[in-house]
């Protein structure tokens, strides 16, 4: 439910020992590197480390050989002291022989498929009660098999009959192809050949030359592929023994170069002078005792922490605590942005309102739970963010409900706030429940205003921002504009006293909105700026007069946009009795034909507005509250944290 806080470690030791510290004091560690060169440019003499990295194409080798071997990626143990020499030679090893066994197994899989396809050409030869080593081995004639288009045949026959040099034999006749040889004379094929080449005839070109007759060259044939996919198998299960015999050595030889290949990327952010190295990171302020003491191991090693308000050339990064409501919509909030160091962190706030907001807009006991079901069973067997966000606002859902008095559309079983009806207040008479509701919504969204306007007061006293706390539109002079307007217009319209005087308009309305329209000079002038001078009237004023404008409009258009959330109530309210207008039509809604009706529609509302209303719920979460408060642009903090099963780039 906070940003933690960061502390700037800079430490510097013998170069020599930098792999070292690394190792122990970075890597798998909560240590966000920052570029120490860029952060120390005032010091004269730094370099930067040479970024020469002996495991890198290893790296990549081992990846390649795991990927040839079909293992995936993954951590296994190793020995981070290992020699490195050794590595190459075992991958070109292994290498050949994977390569060997993937390349005899294709050439059999490659002989099964000529084996298997000539068979099925054979059997289009079937029709011919010859020797086939005959036809093939004709010297004085030529012999061509193949096929032609069944129509080209019916349409052609006779003329291919009357042909003295050529003669046609039909082995199969199918529906769009008849299968054919044709016998011609040795010094007529060229014509001949040209003459079925017109007919769109197809030659096929068997791989080699069969021999007996079909049935025999078909049996031999079968033989060859089954012996063939015997030894194919053979090498597939060599191929497997050898994958399951190397693998944990190809993990741990992988693992033990990406972890020295990742140890040696974070020269990238290192600094040398002379033989001092200089390494700068942040830290989470409540683990840097315990890095120290990690450093403690090494000799004539300095460390030195700096909190994040003693630094003021980089921007520290961002790194969440958050209590559970706070993590399940943390996505929601990465959607918009982190926020910056110096604030809040406003997780568990979008929580709550967004589950509240969700469940007036969806108030339905028994919806909400059949949503919050689903949602469980994304989160939990998904592994879905989004399933835990479904579940927290379909529980909002049926709390809601409960209050509306409203099951699955149904409002007579369970008492409650009953939208289509009215209430009546003494005094007042009777009141449409829906006009009530409906400014129930607006006055949530001043409450809900005016809150995110002290969430802004809070923040800029963080960051030391007079402009936030005190001149601007969110600030203490807006809250006292916004709230005195409301103030005032609810004690003239619901109470007859007017608070239009003079005073109160030139204190609570006018002297706010003169303050928001200097806000620029003003919060310099309060920050002890001698530059606040330096605005000029008429710079001021022709900016600052249509941001007042701006301003202004804000106030109104956020306040009504809220009127969505009382709005959407009313439509659940709505399609449900279609519904069941709809059931009762269709012949009762105890009968078939209705229950089904009452189920289907229960489920197209639930998905429906479901979805409308976490949109329009999002909306206003980021359009209407987080535009006031918060300035999000966090940098992630992002620790050196290696993932043995992620791809490298490059």
């Amino acid at each position: 439910m906070s940003v933690v806080p960061m502390k700037l470690l800079t430490i510097a030791g013998a170069l020599e020992r930098f792999d070292d510290v690394v190792r122990v004091c970075v890597i798998d560690q909560d240590f966000h590197p920052e570029n120490a060169l860029q952060l120390m440019r005032g010091v004269g003499g730094l370099r930067p480390l040479e970024p020469e990295n002996p495991y890198g194409e290893l790296l990549r080798r081992s990846i390649e050989v795991a990927d040839e071997a079909g293992i995936p990626l993954g951590y296994a143990p190793f020995n981070p002291d290992d020699p490195l020499e050794d590595l190459s030679a075992y991958f070109d090893g292994l290498s050949d022989q994977v390569a060997a066994l993937r390349k005899r197994r294709e050439e059999l899989e490659h002989q099964m498929d000529e084996a298997h396809s000539m068979i099925d050409q054979l059997q289009n030869l079937r029709s011919l009660d010859v020797e086939l080593g005959e036809l093939w081995g004709m010297d004085h004639a030529r012999f061509r098999y193949g096929y032609l288009p069944r129509e080209t045949y019916d349409g052609f026959r006779e003329s291919l009959d009357e042909e003295d040099d050529l003669f046609f034999v039909p082995t199969t006749v199918g529906r769009r192809r008849v299968y054919g040889v044709y016998f011609t004379t040795k010094e007529a094929h060229h014509r001949v050949d040209s003459l079925f080449n017109s007919l769109h005839f197809t030659r096929i070109q068997l791989e080699e030359e069969p021999r007996g007759t079909v049935d025999t060259a078909t049996a031999e044939l079968n033989a060859r592929a089954e012996e063939a996919q015997a030894e194919a198998e053979r090498m597939g299960s060599e191929l497997e023994q050898l994958r399951e015999k190397e693998r944990e050595r190809i993990l741990s030889s992988y693992s033990y170069l990406r972890y020295h290949s990742e140890c040696r990327e974070l020269r990238q952010y290192a600094c040398r002078s002379k033989g001092t190295f200089y390494l700068t990171g942040w830290v989470p302020a409540a683990e840097v005792a315990e890095v120290e003491q990690r450093l403690s191991q090494f000799h004539d090693l300095s460390c030195v922490a700096d909190s994040a308000e003693e630094v003021d050339h980089v921007k520290p990064p961002t790194k969440l605590k958050n209590s559970f409501l706070g993590r399940v919509f943390q996505p929601f909030l990465e959607m918009y942005g982190l926020p910056a160091y110096n604030e809040r962190d406003p997780s568990i706030f979008m929580a709550i309102t967004y589950c509240l907001f969700f469940g007036i807009m969806f108030g339905d006991l028994g919806q909400g739970l059949c949503l919050a079901l689903i949602g469980f069973v994304l989160a939990r067997w998904k592994r879905m963010w989004l399933g835990g966000i479904i579940t927290c606002c379909g529980l909002s859902g049926a709390l809601f409900g409960c209050v509306y008095g409203s099951v699955f559309g149904f409002e007579h079983i369970l008492p409650g706030f009953k939208i289509m009806e009215e209430t009546t207040f003494a005094g007042m008479g009777a009141v449409s429940n829906v006009l009530l509701l409906l400014v129930m919504s607006i006055l949530l969204g001043v409450f809900m205003l005016l809150v995110v306007m002290v969430l802004n007061i809070l923040n800029g006293i963080r960051q030391r921002d007079f402009q936030k706390i005190l001149f601007g539109p969110n600030g203490a002079a807006g809250i006292l504009f916004y709230g005195g307007l409301i103030l005032a217009a609810v004690s003239t319209l619901a109470f007859g006293v007017n608070l239009f005087h003079p005073a109160y308009i030139l204190i609570v309305l006018i002297l706010p909105l003169v303050l928001i329209l200097l806000r620029e000079p003003l919060s310099h002038l309060a920050a002890g700026d001698p530059g606040w001078s330096r605005f000029s009237v008429g710079e001021v004023l022709g900016t600052g007069f249509f941001e007042l404008f701006e301003t202004l409009l804000s106030y109104l258009t956020n306040t009504l946009s809220f009127m969505r959330v009382g709005a959407y109530a009313i439509t659940h309210v709505g399609l449900m009795l279609v519904v069941h207008m709809l059931a009762e039509l269709a012949g009762g809604m105890g009968g078939p034909v209705g229950i089904l009706i009452l189920v289907l529609g229960n489920i197209f509302v639930m998905g429906f507005e479901g979805l409308l209303v976490g949109i329009q719920v999002l909306r206003l979460e980021f359009y209407e509250l987080f535009g006031r408060f918060y300035d999000d642009g966090g940098t992630p903090f992002v620790s050196k944290t290696i993932n043995y099963a992620a791809r490298i780039n490059g």
